[in-house]
């Protein structure tokens, strides 16, 4: 479901997001003291800059993946057939089984499955979602 995989997404990219947090963290308070130390200095610079770089980095994808959520919400609430609507709600946001759905309803899975069937053919899905640029 791709609500949930972009959420999932949001989740380690967040979690790393923390973990580069708590890294330079410690490069900082192990920063070498002014003095005579040689390249240790430029090293420290080096590997503050690489961090910087990939907080950068996964904040943008943080932002990208943000946009993703908001257009999939958008597309539910555009949806205007309450039953349609309210299957892909139970669907995409509280990631409900098919037969979960079915019984909350309540009515039988196939019926869930054509209501979603029609809400997806009621959906406005966006021409174009942002995409990373390529490492080329």
């Amino acid at each position: 479901m791709l609500g949930w995989r972009v959420e999932s997404r949001i989740d380690k990219r967040s979690e790393e997001l923390e973990r580069l947090r708590e890294r330079a963290e410690a490069v900082r308070s192990s920063a070498p003291k002014s003095g005579p130390r040689g390249g240790r200095r430029a090293d420290w610079t080096d590997a503050v800059a690489a961090l910087a770089d990939a907080e950068a980095r996964i904040k943008a994808d943080i932002v990208r993946l943000c946009r993703v959520k908001r257009l999939i919400d958008e597309a539910i609430d555009g949806v205007s057939v309450m039953n349609q609507r309210r299957v892909l709600e139970m669907r995409y946001r509280n990631y409900m089984t098919w037969e979960d759905i079915a019984r909350e309803i309540p009515c039988d899975v196939r019926t869930v499955y054509r209501l979603h069937g029609r809400a997806l053919l009621n959906i406005h899905v966006p021409e174009v979602i942002e995409r990373p640029a390529s490492p080329d």
